[in-house]
């Protein structure tokens, strides 16, 4: 159960853990631990946090956010593209009827070859400044991913799965246009309030702020985009996969301002190989019951998004949750 010990109702915000300096292959035991510690506790109280880290630096922001992405969403060409799965949320477009959205994911984005393919199908005579900097910002982002999933398992005593596990997982970046015309709805609500059904996504704002994280207790928590500062999120995959030790956050976009904005969102999901969502046994006692059967996580996507699935609440207990005998 979540703790809210540490929630200051006055000034709410996403506590901050330390992520410079950090390295998987090398680093210093005591930062290591102490990161580690202070991520576990917010992810305990928030569901996410906000990760410093910067060997993103905010010319490499600007180059993607600030130039590459808007560049990308005013080619012509873009309209002619359509998507190639019916997987849900892992289609070439994602949009919400009724809200003025517009994302595009790149699968595989840790490879500069996949990354220069899509550039080759929106700019056939190429384009090395997106390319590049969608590439570079992927590197550095699939470095923070793993240390977070790292330290996930570790602080689960499950350090000895962590290559097992991360082998089982893939990535997408997935670059957001959250039009202008916000006015149209007086909530002002670009994107509504939902869970992320991955393990875990990375947030990056440009400027323009607007996401807002749903505390535990109901109170929203309004984030504001830093310098070197990314919002990291934990999603209903890694949830059920911790036995509900961890929970996901709802969050929303809600803009003030008449505007365009962009973000980008690098997230790890399963794997198509890897597709089945599973609480290691060690995670089940008496005083953790099974809370989620097994499910495979792309039949899943197919249920939430579905009209049926739109009806629930909690749409990953009423998929796969178990119910529970009070004693």
């Amino acid at each position: 159960m979540a703790s809210f010990s540490c929630v200051n109702n006055s000034k709410l915000e996403l506590p901050q853990v330390e992520f410079s300096g950090l390295d998987l292959a090398q680093h210093d035991e005591k930062a290591w631990s102490t990161a580690r510690a202070k991520m576990v506790r917010a992810l305990e109280n928030y569901g996410g946090f906000e990760a410093v880290y910067n060997r993103v630096g905010t010319q490499l922001r600007d180059d993607l956010l600030g130039r590459a992405v808007p560049e990308f969403f005013v080619v012509p060409e873009l309209e002619k593209l359509h998507n190639p799965t019916e997987v849900p949320y892992h289609g070439f477009w994602f949009q919400k009827k009724g809200f003025p959205f517009l994302s595009y994911q790149l699968s595989d984005p840790n490879s500069l070859a996949a990354i220069q393919d899509y550039s080759g199908v929106i700019w056939p005579e190429g384009n090395t400044f997106f390319c590049n900097a969608a590439w570079k910002y992927a590197s550095h982002m699939q470095e923070l991913v793993q240390m977070i999933h790292m330290m996930i398992l570790e602080s689960l005593d499950l350090k000895d799965q962590y290559d097992s596990h991360i082998k089982s997982l893939t990535y997408s970046m997935r670059l957001s246009k959250y039009n202008d015309d916000i006015f149209v709805k007086k909530d002002k609500l670009v994107l509504p309030s939902h869970k992320d059904p991955n393990f875990v996504s990375i947030i990056s704002q440009h400027k323009l702020e607007g996401l807002q994280v749903e505390t535990f207790d109901g109170q929203w928590i309004h984030v504001a985009a830093k310098p070197h500062a990314f919002v990291v999120l934990l999603g209903e995959a890694f949830m059920a996969w911790s036995n509900g030790r961890f929970q996901a956050p709802k969050h929303h976009v809600k803009m003030e301002e008449f505007d365009k904005r962009y973000s980008m969102v690098y997230s790890t999901f399963p794997s198509q190989k890897d597709n089945m969502v599973e609480i290691p046994k060690e995670l089940v006692d008496k005083e953790h019951p099974l809370l989620f059967k097994p499910f495979n996580y792309y039949e899943y996507l197919h249920f939430r998004f579905s009209d049926e699935g739109e009806k629930h609440e909690d749409t990953l207990k009423a998929y796969c949750g178990v119910e529970q005998i009070a004693a």
